[in-house]
């Protein structure tokens, strides 16, 4: 019993030595603690991992394609450096390394490939942790990220048989403007295919020529009935689609309102009068 707390107190004196020579150096040094008894580790010896990126961005990532890119592993150390693997934190991800065994040097690949398919829209981000035998950081994290968006193949794919509103497409083309009139209903109904091509849209923006260069009666019949050959759909209720004369007419008149505020804007810039409305 006496031999046991003689053996306790003496690691307690030991750990307590060195928490003060800790404290008064500010760096444990296994040399000084234990009279040389382990050889402190030399970073400029041995192996060492150094890769070309940490942070690797795809930006825009469609959601029916593939995302790949190559990391480069270099040993910039003295010894043979050993990648023992790379794990990805997702199963969508896969990473393949090139060369596992890297000569001082030399330079190894790690290819890494991400799978969209069956992701939601939005940001990603996915690691890989990679674990060496390197005597400076033996785990590095590596990362990628972007953002998935519903590319026009896999919106072709998922479209109904019947039109754009049935099915899944009925969810965006249908749903969002019932109840609706006027811009409201422009923007749930309309806007979804009619904007900017930046954006990915088949339709013509509404400020463009295409659009406005037609009359009130024109604007009643391309909604109501559709354009042959084109992506336009035929609304009316009597074509199978959504919209009722009153719909269709509230879309008449914010067209209007909208080309007579368009013109008012084109023409104050360009520096003609502008014609006032008549008074009584």
């Amino acid at each position: 019993m006496k031999q046991n707390r003689k053996y306790l107190m003496s690691v307690a004196f030991g750990c307590a030595a060195l928490l003060a020579l800790v404290l008064a150096t500010g760096s444990f040094q296994p040399t000084r603690a234990f009279g040389g008894l382990f050889t402190p580790l030399d970073t400029n010896k041995g192996p060492k991992l150094t890769v070309n990126e940490l942070d690797h961005d795809f930006g825009k990532v469609e959601q029916q394609g593939s995302a790949e890119v190559t990391f480069m592993l270099s040993n910039t150390g003295t010894d043979t450096l050993e990648i023992m693997s790379a794990n990805p934190s997702c199963g969508c991800t896969a990473a393949v390394i090139g060369t596992k065994k890297i000569a001082p040097g030399k330079v190894s690949t790690l290819k890494v490939t991400f799978d969209p398919h069956n992701k939601a829209e939005g940001g990603f981000t996915k690691t890989i942790n990679v674990v060496s035998n390197s005597v400076v950081e033996p785990q590095k994290t590596l990362r990628i990220h972007g953002v998935i968006y519903l590319s026009k193949l896999a919106h072709k794919d998922m479209m109904h048989l019947d039109g754009v509103f049935q099915g899944n497409c009925g969810s965006c083309h249908v749903d969002k403007g019932k109840g609706e009139l006027g811009a409201k209903l422009y923007e749930a109904d309309c806007a979804i295919c009619h904007g900017l091509k930046a954006d990915n849209k088949p339709g013509p923006d509404i400020v463009s020529d295409d659009m406005m260069n037609h009359t009130p009666e024109q604007w009643k019949k391309i909604i109501a009935d559709g354009l042959a050959n084109t992506n336009m759909p035929q609304f009316h209720k009597r074509n199978k689609g959504p919209l009722g004369d009153e719909e269709i007419a509230s879309l008449v008149d914010y067209l209007s309102a909208f080309k007579k505020n368009l013109v008012r804007e084109r023409m104050m810039k360009s520096g003609a009068s502008v014609p006032h409305p008549p008074t009584n």
